[in-house]
């Protein structure tokens, strides 16, 4: 199931970002991770960028990141499959699905 991050990192974001992250790359640690989207939202001295992943490994998008030399300063996921997240929940809240949301993922 994709899983969908919004981040600001430290660097410039460019096409060769993009390329890499397309075929996947080297996370450290022995570990490669497969292959992902890179969306660049904007470049420049902080960047913003939309970062789509299919697997969960401990820390992934940021070790992605980091391993170009462009570290994380703000992380959010913000979906997951075909269903986005609620904005409004803070951080370590939760709510449950409505029946429609539940539909959806088993649909999906």
């Amino acid at each position: 199931m994709d899983k969908v991050y919004y981040a600001k990192v430290q660097g410039i974001v460019d096409e060769v970002d993009q390329e890499i992250f397309a075929v996947g790359m080297s996370i450290g640690n022995g570990e490669t991770a497969l292959p992902s989207k890179l969306e660049i939202l904007y470049s420049g001295e902080i960047s913003e960028i939309r970062v789509t992943i299919q697997e969960g490994k401990f820390h992934q998008v940021k070790r992605m990141l980091a391993a170009r030399g462009k570290p994380v300063l703000y992380l959010k996921r913000v979906r997951m499959g075909n269903l986005p997240l609620d904005p409004a929940l803070e951080p370590g809240t939760y709510r449950y699905l409505t029946e429609d949301e539940v539909e959806s993922l088993r649909n999906f």
